[in-house]
């Protein structure tokens, strides 16, 4: 077979593919839009959603102005404040440092973060400390799924522990 016969089979084979896929394209729908979809009426009421599939007991949410009035419901023994300092090295410690100043592996990097021993933050109430470690902060990240709601409230006997150590 010489070049231009090869060549010109190659091209017509090109066209028949692309004539062929062409037609076969056109018999799909070219977009499935909400007239295709399933239907609900307004009056028609919703479905009962499956049992156990909706929280009914878990932890109320709330901000942080509702939060500042809550007590912590961990007594402040040192188990709590052991446990406290557990999760203050897992999660806090990277951002705050060791002692909470401020000057954890990453402040180098991020920015010096709250020197948790200041006055003003020991001057928290535990709910509006409790606010902070469950919703986040600026830069911080939130830790409602990381800790449980005791270890969260221990975390916050800890914090607190910090201005009692010197550590201003």
């Amino acid at each position: 077979m010489t070049r231009p016969t090869h060549r010109a089979k190659m091209g017509a084979l090109a066209v028949m593919l692309t004539m062929g896929s062409s037609v076969a394209l056109a018999q799909l729908p070219f977009m499935r839009n909400m007239y295709t979809g399933p239907v609900v009426l307004p009056q028609v009421d919703t479905r009962e959603p499956v049992e156990d599939t909706i929280a009914v007991d878990g932890d109320w949410l709330r901000d942080r102005i509702e939060s500042q009035n809550l007590s912590n419901p961990v007594p402040n023994t040192p188990e709590a404040r052991t446990q406290g300092a557990q999760m203050y090295d897992v999660y806090c410690a990277v951002c705050h440092g060791a002692t909470g100043q401020g000057d954890g592996q990453i402040a180098e990097h991020y920015g010096r973060m709250p020197n948790l021993a200041l006055p003003y933050i020991q001057d928290y109430t535990d709910g509006w400390l409790y606010a902070i470690i469950r919703g986040g902060g600026r830069s911080m990240p939130p830790f409602a799924h990381s800790m449980s709601v005791n270890e969260r409230w221990s975390l916050v006997h800890h914090v607190k522990t910090f201005e009692v150590a010197g550590l201003q």
